[in-house]
């Protein structure tokens, strides 16, 4: 339940006024040292987070533990603290988020050494809440980060040279102590929250404010129920007295017993009250058991309100889904060449695909020579052509030693070269003779196991036949795609002379005016402000030049006549103008539609995709129909029985428009 607390404390203090020790106190927020496992404490530490340490600080303690040292004053403080509440509506990550705008937005996150944990806890007297809070520690310091200082001179006064230069510490911040300051900080944390909220699209907030603020809110707005229930005294800190299992249970009776009382007044069993000598602390349990109480029906009266919010906008958005349902379907010249753009671009990126596709297997797709040389090697486990290539590279060697050897013959200064090239000879001879061998061998095996070989072959031949039709259909494929670039590209070509806002196809629209039509598609005219004048009525369009449309006149092409309006003392005078007002979306005004139905209810939004989808369905369904039939003329169809309408028709109706090709 979305709740507020805020809380700004310069150095936590001890029941007797004391200050407490500083590393102690981070100890306590970060489950550390004495308090890594407290008793009778069911509450999780969820997370730890630390920034601006020093070099000089190992850890977070590290640094807490040097500010408390250096706490030279016993009223000095070390840090300040902000404890403030989170919320179970949003997740870890999201709270956290929250903190870190926190301490981006007041500095923190940049100036001070800060360290923060996250408590998580079942709620002490609503089991199925969690109080969830956190634990924010700073330094008051306002570091330099291009004036590194040691310990020893971190935690002094700021003070600086006759030359204004700084010779110690760092200045201390006073962002943080006025009584405005924490209203500001408490406003924004606030703010931050409900942010949160508004991003999540839940219809909670929380307020900073006192309860007489946010009473005199609600009773500026007319909610009498909600503002009296804040019409009381806040509820008392209890402190740690609840920890006690006899006082917590005293305050659990007590508000079970309150709950009851107030149901017994709600059914009209009102009992006097006697009037008894309560303790200080029975009177702040009976209040606290109070607010309990109240704040439980705030809530109850707080989700009646939504979900009477919640049923009232879906019976309107039922409503208006109808509605939509019923609008006209209007498609023009652009929308066909929109449609026509789409798949054009969608055939050439699949042809481009098919035709890769092709060309990196058609170098799978082997001649008769190389089929008959992969069955070779197949036969004799990958030998047969190495050893054919490696006995031809051996053979253009000795061919070229052989040539250079009697050019070095009866030479003095050649005999070293002609003995280096002699034993190369030799050499290579003796590998050629090996390799040979083994071919010979080869050539003996493939004859003596003919049917061996040629069981390999016609399978490989087998293998490429299927990559070559394979190949056949990729190659297929492409063509068509391809060719039917070119068709819609043809059609496209023509298309694109005509006037984009032609109607070429409409249902559902009246041939005369009526008020239920829309303007642009868009806005009812019967939302717009109207006059009437000589029993026609007239709905205005545009105010700052006095346009109009009349009811009752006829729809041409989707579109209706204009009239100015100019009035006089006592007289209107009405013109009929050579402008037309149109009466569904053109292709500039689709992008603000869109973006208005991304902030309906679902209901709508889904009556709007179903529109869309058939809208897109018969786009999609004339624009093949126009590409796949060769002909100079295609007639509108009627509405979804596909009857032709003869052009006697068209033109009584004047709804239509025919197309050329």
């Amino acid at each position: 339940m979305a709740h507020y607390y805020f809380e700004n404390t310069p150095h936590g203090k001890r029941k007797d006024g004391t200050k407490l020790n500083t590393a102690t106190h981070f100890d306590y927020i970060s489950r550390e040292g004495d308090y890594t496992n407290m008793k009778n404490r069911q509450e999780d530490l969820k997370i730890t987070s630390f920034g601006n340490l020093p070099e000089w600080a190992d850890n977070p303690r590290d640094f807490w533990e040097n500010a408390e040292k250096h706490r030279n004053k016993p009223n000095g403080r070390a840090y300040r603290e902000f404890k403030f509440a989170l919320q179970e509506e949003l997740t870890l990550e999201e709270n956290i988020q929250c903190i870190e705008k926190f301490l981006k937005e007041t500095g923190i996150k940049d100036n001070h050494v800060y360290s923060y944990a996250i408590h998580d806890k079942t709620a002490a007297f609503s089991k199925e809440h969690r109080n969830i809070h956190c634990h924010l520690m700073f330094n008051e310091k306002i570091i330099e980060k291009n004036r590194p200082l040691e310990p020893d001179m971190y935690f002094k006064n700021y003070a600086q040279n006759k030359f204004g230069e700084p010779t110690k510490g760092y200045r201390s911040s006073t962002q943080f102590t006025s009584k405005q300051a924490t209203h500001d900080l408490r406003k924004l944390f606030a703010n931050i929250i409900n942010d949160k909220f508004q991003e999540k699209g839940l219809d909670i907030s929380i307020s900073e404010k006192s309860l007489k603020a946010q009473r005199q809110e609600l009773l500026n707005q007319g909610k009498m129920e909600e503002a009296e229930l804040l019409n009381r005294t806040p509820a008392p800190h209890l402190g740690n007295a609840y920890k006690n299992p006899a006082i917590l249970e005293r305050i659990m009776e007590k508000i079970d017993e309150t709950d009851a009382k107030a149901d017994e007044a709600a059914d009209g069993f009102i009992e006097q009250e006697k009037e008894e000598n309560l303790s200080i602390q029975e009177q702040k349990i009976q209040l606290f058991a109070n607010d309990v109480v109240i704040r439980q029906v705030a809530k109850q009266i707080q989700q009646e309100r939504l979900r009477l919010k919640k049923e009232q906008q879906a019976k309107k958005a039922i409503a208006e889904a109808e509605e939509i349902k019923q609008e006209a379907m209007i498609i023009t010249t652009g929308d066909i060449c929109k449609h026509l753009d789409t798949k054009i671009n969608e055939f050439e990126e699949k042809a481009a695909e098919n035709l890769a596709v092709f060309k990196a297997a058609q170098k799978n797709i082997l001649n008769e020579q190389h089929l008959e040389l992969l069955a070779k090697d197949k036969m004799f486990n990958d030998n047969y052509s190495k050893d054919i290539k490696q006995y031809d590279k051996i053979s253009k060697e000795l061919k070229q030693i052989n040539s250079i050897l009697p050019t070095l013959y009866g030479k003095a200064d050649k005999i070293k070269e002609l003995s280096s090239l002699s034993k190369k000879s030799q050499e290579l001879s003796s590998s050629r003779t090996k390799i040979g061998k083994r071919i010979s061998a080869y050539k003996i095996e493939l004859t003596t196991n003919h049917e061996k070989y040629t069981s390999i072959l016609n399978q490989l031949k087998k293998e490429n036949e299927d990559a070559i039709s394979k190949n056949k259909i990729l190659y297929a494929r492409y063509k068509y795609d391809m060719l039917q670039v070119q068709k819609y590209k043809t059609v496209l070509d023509k298309l694109s002379k005509e006037d984009k806002n032609t109607i070429i196809f409409s249902d559902k629209i009246s041939s005369k005016l009526e008020h239920k039509n829309k303007l642009n598609g868009i806005t009812p005219l019967k939302d717009l402000p109207s006059i009437t004048n000589n029993n026609n009525t007239y709905f205005i369009i545009d105010k700052n030049n006095n346009k109009a449309v009349k009811i009752g006149d006829d729809i041409a092409q989707g579109k209706v006549p204009v009239y100015y309006l100019k009035t006089n003392d006592t007289k209107i005078s009405i013109q009929k103008s050579n402008e037309f007002a149109f009466l569904y979306a053109r292709k500039e005004q689709i992008s603000n539609t869109s973006q208005r139905k991304l902030n309906e209810h679902p209901i709508i939004q889904e009556a709007y995709r179903q529109r869309q989808t058939s809208i897109t369905d018969k786009i999609s369904k004339i624009a093949d129909h126009i590409v796949n039939n060769d002909i100079k003329q295609t007639q509108a169809k009627w509405q979804e029985n596909e009857q032709t309408t003869d052009k006697t028709k068209l033109a009584e109706k004047k709804m239509y428009n025919e197309w050329s090709l």
